[in-house]
C-alpha cells in the first residue's frame, strides 16, 4: 500500500463510544460489495457477516471450516481467499465468513491476518482517527 489512509471513528450502535470503523470493498472474481469494518487488533482474521458471501456469490459449504473464538463466544467461519479493498487499493488475504457472525451496525472485523499484515496501524484515541500506512 503505497498511500495513507485516515479514518475518523465514528459511532456504533447505541454506545456513546465512538470506535475504529473503516469503509472497506471486498471483492472475489468480479463480484464486490463494500462494507464497514472495525478495526481489531484483537481479531485472528478478517472476518466478516456470512451474508456478505451471498453478495459475492460464495458457496460456503465448500470451503474449508474453522472455529473462531472471540470475546462474542465461539463461531463456526469458512476461509476464502478474497481481495480487500481500502480508498480502490487492493490487497488479496484469506477471510473468514461466518453466518453466526451478524453484528447489526457492520460487517466485519479487520483482523491480524492480512489486514496488520499489510498496514502499519496507528490508533490515536485522543484525536479520534486511525491511520493505515
Amino acid at each position: 500500500m503505497a498511500r495513507k489512509h485516515t479514518f475518523p471513528y465514528q459511532p456504533s450502535g447505541k454506545s456513546t463510544f465512538l470506535r475504529p470503523f473503516i469503509p472497506l470493498t471486498l471483492r472475489y472474481k468480479d463480484k464486490t460489495v463494500k462494507t464497514l469494518a472495525l478495526v481489531d487488533s484483537g481479531a485472528d482474521y478478517c472476518m466478516f457477516d456470512g451474508g456478505l458471501a451471498d453478495i459475492l456469490d460464495i458457496d460456503l459449504t465448500k470451503l474449508e471450516k474453522i472455529e473462531s473464538v472471540g470475546v462474542g463466544g465461539t463461531a463456526v467461519g469458512y476461509v476464502v481467499h478474497i481481495e480487500i479493498g481500502v480508498e480502490g487499493e487492493f490487497f488479496a488475504t484469506p477471510a473468514v465468513f461466518s453466518l453466526e457472525f451478524s453484528p447489526d451496525d457492520f460487517g466485519g472485523l479487520a483482523g491480524q491476518l492480512g489486514f496488520f499484515d499489510t498496514f502499519t496501524i496507528e490508533f490515536s484515541r485522543a484525536n479520534k482517527t486511525v491511520v493505515l500506512k
